[in-house]
């Protein structure tokens, strides 16, 4: 089962999207004359409930109304704490009372792989809008199972670094680089077990950064401590990190969100993104997904194809400060969002680099891969030192 092993990376996420909730000057784009339609065999039955249990926000409440209130559809919105409280509520008696859901890409990965019953393929000819998602998404590897397709990205990034440019010209080449006296008193980091190792795995040539031995996880730690000195603190969130870098405590936050120069901004302060150019960074993505048994399969499909149209994707996008999965949408952005994001990335088949990255570890230990829980010990004993 993949219950739990997810919490630590997702809640930074959640996190991510509360943040915005709460933020400043969040404009919205007009969605006018989106296609609200399906083009099923038969003609869809519009109306009554539509039940959503996803991340905060992408339930699309100011984008979705007009369509909502146009098809008389009621949406029924419960947001989720952690990656898995969709299959956690699926197993203990929401099954067949839920329709919508929003997973994260690793999360779904790994819900296919294991044969996990929690997804429903899509009938993808109920979604003609999907035609028009970036290369990358159409046929994205963390989606697709035996030639089915299970969910359409909705909202896409990275997690650079973000930094005060008066007082670094870039970032170092490598995360391991951070160890650097100069450095000290400068850093704040995302309190992110998997985030962050698996990068410190990535900066030490790992072979394979999610996959370590016990050996190869008690080295990243070692590496990591040697930065630990110059880390001002560890923050809850993005939000709390964003926080951190405005008030000037400290000048660079790994494992950053482009949006926190945005917000920067708006409080007069400027902050850049960039990343060790050798390390890089990682990438994220959540797609719609309809529940197993859905009850409201009609609205949830219609919903999902008003949601991926070209004017309701770029509207999403600027609400939630995210890139945009629909080629035709990235016009409609303004340059202050859009180019917060390489969508050079998106631009390729098969998923482009957010297909390859992988960044959670294994659920338990693989022979002599450690699992997740040997990743959160690790993690609460740097934190600790």
């Amino acid at each position: 089962m993949v219950r739990g092993f997810l919490n630590d990376r997702l809640n930074a996420d959640v996190s991510r999207r509360r943040f915005i909730q709460g933020a400043a000057g969040l404009a919205t784009i007009s969605v006018l004359g989106a296609s609200a339609g399906a083009s099923a065999a038969e003609t869809p039955k519009l109306g009554g409930q539509l039940n959503f249990l996803g991340w905060d926000g992408e339930h699309g409440g100011n984008v979705a109304k007009p369509f909502l209130e146009k098809n008389g559809i009621q949406l029924q919105a419960s947001f989720q704490s952690a990656a898995d409280e969709a299959l956690t509520r699926f197993n203990t008696g929401g099954r067949g009372a839920m329709d919508l859901l929003t997973p994260n890409k690793d999360f779904q990965r790994a819900i296919l792989a294991s044969n996990v019953e929690l997804f429903q393929p899509l009938d993808l000819a109920r979604i003609p809008t999907a035609a028009g998602l970036f290369p990358a998404f159409k046929d994205a590897p963390w989606l697709v199972r035996d030639g089915k397709t299970y969910g359409i990205p909705i909202i896409w990034g990275d997690e650079p670094c973000v930094f005060n440019p008066a007082k670094w010209d870039k970032m170092p080449a490598r995360y391991t680089d951070f160890a650097d006296p100069k450095y000290k008193g400068q850093l704040v980091l995302l309190d992110d077990p998997f985030g962050n190792i698996w990068l410190y795995a990535v900066s030490l040539g790992m072979k394979e950064p999610s996959r370590l031995t016990a050996a190869e996880l008690e080295q990243v730690i070692e590496a990591m401590l040697k930065m630990k000195p110059n880390v001002v603190t560890i923050g809850a969130s993005h939000g709390d990190m964003a926080d951190v870098l405005i008030r000037g405590d400290a000048s660079i936050g790994i494992g950053g969100w482009a949006y926190q120069t945005l917000i920067a901004k708006e409080k007069g302060v400027k902050l850049v993104v960039g990343s060790p150019e050798v390390d890089g960074t990682f990438f994220w993505s959540d797609a719609y997904a309809i529940a197993a048994d859905a009850p409201n399969l009609d609205n949830a499909y219609a919903f999902i194809d008003f949601m991926t149209s070209t004017q309701s994707n770029a509207a999403l996008a600027k609400e939630l400060g995210s890139g945009c999965t629909v080629e035709a949408a990235y016009d409609l952005l303004d340059p202050s969002v859009r180019d917060l994001y390489p969508y050079d990335n998106v631009r390729k088949p098969g998923g482009g680099i957010l297909g390859t990255q992988i960044v959670v570890p294994p659920q338990e230990n693989d022979g002599d891969i450690v699992g997740a829980p040997a990743w959160v010990e690790a993690w609460q004993t740097f934190k600790a030192s």
